[in-house]
Formats: C-alpha cells, structure tokens, sequence
C-alpha cells in the first residue's frame, strides 16, 4: 500500500476538494496537482544533537556561501526557482 497520493484537482471527488480547500483556505484550480504524503514524524533533535545539528547545517550553508560568492543576487534567484519548478510540481513563484 502506498503512503503517497497525487491527484489532479479537476479528478477530486467533490466532498475531498471541498474538505482540502477548507484546509488550505484557499480554492483549487482544475489543473492543480494535490499531492498527500504519509509517514511517522519524529521528535526534533533535543540537548547536544540538536547542537551539532545546527553546527553543521551552518557549516553546509557557509560552504554554499563561498561557492556562490560574486554571483549576483538576480541569477541566484533564477536558480532556486528553475529547481522549484524542475522539482515540485504545480509550484507557483507567488500567490
């Protein structure tokens, strides 16, 4: 059985997209796709792991600092967006 689930909006049942877009406070558009995940979450890192959590994700985000160091501002927006569109689909730069 699967723990994931992507559906187009327009192939909703109604009662499911009333219900989602009650979640959402928002409505759906036909062409939207709905994606639902399910999984066990666990508790964030507490004490001395979630110290050397965050050491090393800044350690990570300062090496990305220095890789794109000199690129200006308007390309690395261009990036990220390209990769959100190349990796979530149905992503929308605003709302």
């Amino acid at each position: 059985m699967s723990n994931v689930l992507i559906q187009k909006a327009s192939e909703l049942k109604p009662e499911t997209r009333a219900a989602l877009e009650a979640e959402l406070g928002r409505s759906l558009e036909d062409a939207e796709e709905v994606s639902i995940m399910v999984f066990v979450a666990h508790e964030a890192p507490a004490g001395q792991a979630r110290v050397e959590a965050a050491r090393r994700l800044q350690e990570h985000l300062s090496r990305v600092d220095r890789v794109t160091k000199g690129v200006p501002e308007s390309e690395r927006e261009d990036a990220l967006k390209e990769s959100l569109r190349n990796t979530r689909p149905g992503y929308r730069e605003s709302e």
